[in-house]
C-alpha cells in the first residue's frame, strides 16, 4: 500500500474524533479499526492529537527505508486505554510514538503519535474553510 513519494497509502475510510468520544466508542471502533475498514483521527480540542490504526499500517511505516519507524512502543490493555485515555495521549507528547493496544494479551490496533503525519498519506478533513491538516504530498 504505498503512493507517491513513499508514503503509507491510507486513503480508506477515515473520521476524525474527538478523544472524549474515541472513549465512549472504543469497542466499537476498534473492531472497524482492526479489520483495515477504518482509520481514526484522534482529536483534542480541534488539533490532531493521534492516530488509531490498524496493525497492517505500521508494518507498512516500519518496513520501508527512508522513514522513520516505531522506535519507542508500549503495550497497554484496551480497558485500561480507555481509562486512561488522557495519559495515554500524553505519553505519545512525551516521545512514545506508538502505543499498541491489546485484548486478550494480543496485539489489536495502535495509538500513534501525530509526529507521523507526514508520513502518512491523509486525505482532507473537514470543512473546506477549516481544513486541520492537508495531505503529505502538498507541502507548504
Amino acid at each position: 500500500m504505498r503512493c507517491r513519494e513513499g508514503q503509507v497509502n491510507m486513503n480508506k475510510s477515515f473520521k476524525q474524533i474527538p478523544m472524549s468520544e474515541l472513549r465512549v466508542k472504543l469497542p466499537k471502533l476498534r473492531r472497524q479499526v482492526q479489520s483495515g475498514n477504518l482509520r481514526i483521527v484522534c482529536t483534542h480540542y480541534g488539533e490532531v492529537a493521534a492516530f488509531l490504526l490498524p496493525l497492517q499500517d505500521i508494518d507498512v511505516l516500519n518496513s520501508e527505508e527512508g522513514e522513520p519507524s516505531i522506535q519507542n512502543s508500549e503495550e497497554i490493555p484496551l480497558t485500561e486505554f480507555r481509562d486512561q485515555l488522557t495519559e495515554s495521549w500524553e505519553r505519545l507528547l512525551g516521545g512514545i510514538d506508538c502505543i499498541y493496544l491489546t485484548f486478550h494479551k494480543r496485539r489489536v490496533v495502535a495509538f500513534v503519535s501525530p509526529r507521523f503525519t507526514h508520513y502518512l498519506s491523509l486525505p482532507l478533513i473537514g470543512d473546506a474553510d477549516k481544513v486541520l491538516f492537508v495531505p503529505s504530498e502538498i507541502q507548504v
